[in-house]
């Protein structure tokens, strides 16, 4: 009898029944595979920019997904990923995350997976890849908490994938979602790359190929293991189980392993690259009966076939039986293969050993740990408003804008900053950056607000004497915001949120406004130009114990620590070193007519006291000063008084 981690004799009724279950699934398993989409619709209204990196996430079956996904990104499409265990995303989420795209794998949404879903908000985008939809029946799994979950979670933005194969309870061993989470990851990066309009061959395959080769696997699974010959010996539970394979191609199929223990019941065997074997597993199997499944390619090259040969001789065939599963599709594709081809072996071990796979050894015990998620109340409470660059105006395509306006983002926000030295250790596109943060962080937090882009060029006569400073007049930078508005308001918006990144703007926008009020109407035009910046600098370093004369009025600690935080990696920091300390409201006489007469570097300040997590405390302060300052202009009562 095939051994079992419990003392319980399996039922042969459910044994039984699950061996027809699995075989039912398995026979529909290529079929529904091949109706996943080429590409994701869901994926392709998504606004904003692309993710810096994605981080795939998956428990159970669903992790050998999310690792497939990290490593076909990274390796064949050039895309940055990497793998996080769910329970590393239960406390929260990495820093910049902001940036990055969580990528959740969840068959059925189980309660463990739900940990990886408490912080939607600090990802730039989040995507479920579920055999859940709003369609899926009570009976199939969708009970009221799942569906609240489904709503709050699209509710906040998050992008759902069907796998279209539904939640697949009833057996311990995922079939068709085990194949389909697979697919779902090649389609979801082909997606992506469509985005960026890179060609992506290498995850170009017809799906009647993929069909086929899943139909196929039984000839393989006979040839490795012919019928006549039973299999239980060989993945008998008290002995040692070991998967090798050449070329890192293991990383890409790291559930198969997962298949075997669920499927057979048996302890998990560990995964071994060649190139591995001879630091430890071979010394630690040289005198123990082992059974090794070695992975290698139907047309196999002469250096594959040379490291299998290499392999083969370290073994003792009186205790080693190894056993080469080949498969005709390549990698990465060979994934689904290879998971189709344990699937007819272990419906061939269970046919033998009357293994239960409806009731399992221990599924009196596992709700302890399978079905405790986290409150979901509390997950939404936590969740903020939609992620960035959904509301960013040159994301948008026109009848997307069309229907944002129509819809009742009527108020465009626009901030002005500059191209101009600051120091040598900041690029020159330093206020223009802060000024993008502020426009995507206070649309953001405007539920009606439509960011522009943030005006680049504005006026810098003070920073001339520095080769690479952009300076336009200020009658040129009231034409052009003139103009601007005109257009925005001729598109139907009705408000607009004018700032500045730059002290340089100041006085110029002071002297215009009335002239520009005048010139848009009856657009409603606001010109924030008191907004204390320079107090709050003060609260932040005076809290910190830092020197406010450090913090700087021109590149230094300040604005180095917004930079280090929004664009990491841009500061020359060789180059990092005081200017000129003055005192806060001692610098403004220094500016002007020129800067460069008064500190050489054009530093005025001290940057090597900078703090990325500074910067992100300086921004969200700055933001509060703008919310603030919005929410005050554009109060019920202040807009009664326009009228």
């Amino acid at each position: 009898m095939f051994a079992s981690t419990t003392a319980t004799m399996p039922s042969p009724e459910t044994a039984a029944r699950g061996r027809t279950l699995l075989a039912e699934r398995v026979a529909t398993a290529p079929g529904k595979v091949a109706s996943i989409p080429d590409r994701f619709e869901a994926l392709e209204v998504v606004l904003g920019d692309l993710p810096r990196c994605l981080v795939a996430t998956g428990i159970g079956t669903s992790e050998g997904h999310a690792r497939h996904l990290a490593e076909v990104a990274a390796r064949f499409c050039g895309q940055p990923a990497r793998f996080a265990s769910t329970g590393s995303l239960s406390s929260g989420s990495p820093p910049g995350s902001e940036a990055d795209w969580l990528i959740v794998f969840s068959q059925g949404l189980s309660a463990n997976a739900r940990h990886a879903l408490t912080h939607v908000a600090d990802w730039g985008r989040v995507i479920l890849v579920t055999g859940l939809s709003h369609s899926t029946s009570d009976a199939e799994g969708l009970n009221d908490e799942k569906r609240g979950w489904l709503e709050d979670l699209e509710a906040r933005g998050v992008i759902r994938l069907d796998l279209g194969c539904g939640t697949e309870y009833g057996a311990l061993l995922r079939v068709v979602g085990a194949r389909a989470g697979y697919v779902a990851a090649w389609r979801l990066l082909r997606t992506l790359a469509a985005h960026r309009l890179d060609p992506s061959p290498i995850l170009e395959i017809d799906a009647s190929r993929l069909e086929r080769a899943q139909h196929d696997v039984s000839a393989e699974s006979s040839r490795a293991f012919p019928r006549n010959e039973p299999l239980a010996p060989f993945f008998d539970a008290r002995q040692s189980l070991l998967l090798v394979a050449e070329g890192g191609v293991l990383e890409m199929v790291e559930q198969l392993t997962l298949k075997l223990a669920e499927g057979m019941l048996r302890p998990q065997p560990r995964s071994v690259d060649v190139l591995q074997f001879a630091h430890g597993p071979l010394q630690s199997l040289a005198l123990r009966p082992t059974s090794i499944l070695y992975l290698a390619p139907r047309e196999p090259s002469a250096e594959a076939e040379a490291w299998l040969a290499r392999f083969a001789s370290t073994l003792d065939p009186s205790l080693h039986d190894l056993r080469v599963l080949r498969a005709a599709l390549p990698w990465p594709f060979a994934a689904l293969e290879y998971e189709a081809l344990f699937d007819d072996l272990v419906l061939r071990v269970l046919a033998e050993t009357e293994g239960d796979l409806i009731d399992w050894p221990g599924v009196d015990r596992e709700a302890a740990l399978y079905s405790v998620g986290p409150d979901r109340s509390r997950a939404v409470e936590s969740a903020g408003p939609a992620p960035r660059g959904a509301r960013r105006l040159e994301d948008a395509v026109w009848p997307e804008l069309e229907s944002m306006i129509r819809g009742g983002r009527r108020t465009a926000l626009i901030g002005l900053g500059s191209i101009e030295q600051h120091g040598p250790h900041l690029p020159l596109g330093t206020d223009r950056w802060i000024a993008d943060a502020l426009l995507e962080g206070l649309a953001d937090r405007i539920e009606d607000a439509v960011a522009l882009p943030a005006l680049a060029m504005g006026c810098a006569s003070e920073h001339l004497d520095f080769p690479g400073t952009l300076h336009i007049e200020s009658e040129t930078l009231e034409s052009i915001l003139r103009d601007l508005l005109r257009s925005i308001a001729r598109h139907g918006f009705e408000r607009a949120f004018l700032f500045t990144a730059h002290g340089g703007n100041v006085d110029a926008l002071g002297e215009m406004e009335g002239r520009l009020r005048d010139g848009v109407h009856p657009l409603v035009l606001r010109v924030e130009t008191d907004l204390r910046v320079g107090a709050m600098q003060s609260a932040i370093v005076e809290a910190e114990a830092l020197s406010p004369a450090a913090a700087g009025p021109h590149a230094g600690e300040y604005e180095t620590s917004l930079v280090a935080m929004l664009r990491p990696g841009t500061i020359r920091t060789r180059t990092l070193a005081p200017g000129r300390i003055v005192n806060p409201g001692q610098a403004q006489a220094l500016f002007y007519p020129s800067l460069r007469p008064n500190t050489e570097s054009g530093v005025l300040g001290d940057p090597s006291f900078a703090s990325a997590a500074r910067g992100e405390r300086y921004l969200g302060a700055w933001l509060d000063l703008l919310e603030g300052a919005y929410r005050t202009a554009f109060s019920e009562g202040a807009e009664k008084n326009r009228q």
